[in-house]
């Protein structure tokens, strides 16, 4: 069995589809049909079906597919610490984090494990939830830092840090935050307004209902936080962040409006059989050290 012939499974079930595996993996679909057949031909079972709208995967499919990504994860592993131990490699830690992460404790947190390891080479990789389990699993990241505790593959564990809260924020001195302590005085106001995670807009929508007030209807949608950050600090538009985000930063400042009533969990995921390395275990140390400095401020 070739390791190449599982990574082609893989693929196919992740996107449902031949045509976009072979398109991931730089394949012809004549290729990774012939990998698949060997595959199953090796195996003496049939693990995928092809339907109308895609492909299924069989009962014996789904018996492979935990083990499959179990050995690419651990082999995916093993190559990269072949790699350092033979020199042919500097990166130590692979680390996964998610855009509000990255802008919130990520921003504390990395600049503390250089100074703590000054040889180490850090590779960061963007990302959210779903992307970092299949990179887990695949053995190409060693955690992730996420603002979500959704239910995972089994062989990946996710171990909550704390709970943040997400707050009103706009350029320091806003005419109108400056001087806010409830919903009712931002009336007027105009917002940017981006993607949540954990199903925060629903919450969002409902306590700006409770109030009396509708929900926020953005001059502004941005996916991009580094554009959303500049709008704000160049703008009197208001947006809600995360108060790790807001924390030390310069040109913004914030406004608990809600009371606490907006928060997401600051989560770590990690391959369930991996044994962490002495980096790993300090950076897990020093996001747990962040995390409750930028959930407890006052």
């Amino acid at each position: 069995m070739e390791l190449r012939d599982l990574e082609y499974f893989l693929a196919v079930v992740d996107t449902g589809s031949l045509t976009l595996a072979a398109r991931q993996k730089g394949l012809s679909q004549q290729a990774l049909s012939k990998s698949l057949a060997r595959l199953e031909g090796e195996l003496g079972v049939l693990l995928l079906e092809r339907t109308p709208k895609g492909v299924r995967v069989t009962r014996m499919g789904e018996a492979l597919l935990s083990r499959a990504r179990s050995v690419l994860g651990e082999m995916g592993q093993f190559r990269r610490d072949l790699d350092l131990a033979l020199g042919r490699s500097s990166t130590q830690l692979a680390l996964g984090i998610s855009p509000a992460a990255a802008a919130g404790i990520g921003r504390h947190a990395v600049p503390r494990l250089q100074r703590m390891f000054p040889r180490l080479h850090l590779r960061v990789e963007a990302g959210v939830e779903p992307v970092f389990v299949r990179m887990l699993l695949a053995g190409d990241i060693d955690l992730a830092i996420t603002t979500s505790a959704a239910a995972t593959d089994p062989q990946i564990t996710v171990n909550t840090l704390e709970h943040e809260r997400w707050i009103v924020a706009g350029r320091r001195d806003h005419p109108v935050l400056s001087h806010a302590r409830t919903l009712a005085d931002l009336a007027g106001c105009d917002w940017i307004y981006g993607p949540m995670p954990d199903g925060l807009d629903g919450r969002i929508d409902r306590f700006f209902l409770q109030q009396g007030a509708e929900p926020i209807r953005p001059r502004i949608t941005s996916s991009s936080i580094l554009f959303g950050l500049s709008i704000l600090t160049s703008t009197d538009l208001l947006a809600i962040l995360p108060r790790s985000m807001v924390t030390d930063s310069a040109g913004l400042m914030g406004r608990d409006i809600a009371d606490g009533a907006w928060t997401t969990p600051l989560t770590i995921m990690r391959r369930r059989r991996a044994a962490p390395s002495a980096f790993e275990t300090a950076l897990i140390d020093i996001l747990s050290d962040e995390a409750r400095r930028a959930c407890h401020a006052v």
